[in-house]
């Protein structure tokens, strides 16, 4: 497939301390595939503005927010930068993700296949590989109380998903003014499934790609507990992780199948780390102030106090 430089599309790439040898591939990568990139740091520090300054590229923009405002908040400053750059498409990237050199240009061409038939498009978003966990699927969606998860074969060309991760994603920004960006409040974990049901519930669609590949690492280091499979946190993130489920069970746009998916993975993630992963009640108590918090509503970084 021949390709070409997406001119109408400003990748979009949000940091929090990374390392910087990664971060240079990914710009790379990114470099020949749209024709700008607006990397949006949550309070790295200096060392990544003299990065980005050393390498001396006009199409790299660097937007410091001074802190850690969470990837939500950064997506949308993001977004507020590519429409006064007068983009018509975004697509978002975390520090740890890495596109094939097509990806973008696949992901381009089948959203406007997909739009030439009429069909109401939210995002397109691509395969991706976690070479650490290669049997997790990319596209997954709810029947009834019955999940589905979606795997590329070889015929498949786009596969309709209920939810999209964030990274990887292309938005047209029209789609953004239709419904609003993610949610800041969220500050992270449920950020881009609480868009994607947000989408959906104005009518539109969301597809994955089977010939656009990422390489994304989801979370740390995956372990095996009782033969379960999970993608392993912090205290902390689990925290998030808990409260912004619980919230969402409170949204009337969140399929039913989806809010029995969520109280499910946390009855068994509460289990799991408070008998079995160290430190069991520093677990504890942030799995409990995060099924509280979300239950209040009480939301943004911990330790604010932002209420929906």
């Amino acid at each position: 497939m021949t390709t070409s430089k997406c001119d109408n599309i400003a990748a979009i790439v949000v940091t929090y301390h990374p390392e910087v040898d990664i971060l240079r591939q990914l710009l790379d990568v990114l470099d020949k595939q749209v024709d700008s990139i607006a990397v949006v740091d949550n309070g790295s520090g200096d060392y990544l503005t003299m990065f980005i300054e050393s390498r001396c590229k006009d199409n790299e923009y660097l937007i410091c927010l001074g802190c850690n405002l969470g990837i939500a908040a950064a997506h949308n400053r993001g977004i507020e930068w590519a429409r006064r750059m007068g983009k018509t498409h975004v697509i978002l990237f975390d520090q740890d993700s890495m596109p094939e050199p097509d990806m973008v240009f696949r992901l381009m061409s089948y959203l406007l296949t997909i739009e030439c038939k009429g069909i109401k498009v939210a995002a397109v978003g691509p395969r991706y590989q976690d070479e650490r966990n290669m049997n997790r699927p990319s596209f997954i969606s709810v029947s009834g109380l019955k999940v589905v998860k979606h795997y590329c074969r070889p015929e498949d060309q786009i596969i309709e998903s209920d939810v999209l991760i964030s990274s990887g994603s292309l938005i047209p920004l029209s789609i953004l003014s239709a419904i609003g960006g993610p949610l800041n409040a969220l500050f992270i974990d449920q950020v881009d499934f609480e868009w994607c049901f947000r989408a959906k519930s104005y009518g539109y669609r969301l597809f994955g790609v089977c010939s656009a590949v990422m390489h994304h690492s989801m979370g740390e280091n995956p372990g095996i507990i009782l033969g379960l499979k999970f993608l392993h946190h912090s205290p902390l993130r689990h925290y998030y992780i808990f409260r912004n489920a619980i919230w969402l069970l409170s949204r009337s746009y969140v399929p039913l199948g989806w809010k029995f998916l969520f109280i499910r993975t946390i009855l068994i993630r509460f289990i799991v780390y408070c008998c079995f992963i160290s430190p069991r009640f520093d677990y504890l108590k942030m799995m409990t102030k995060g099924v509280w918090h979300g239950v209040k509503g009480q939301l943004g970084e911990l330790g604010s106090s932002v209420k929906l």
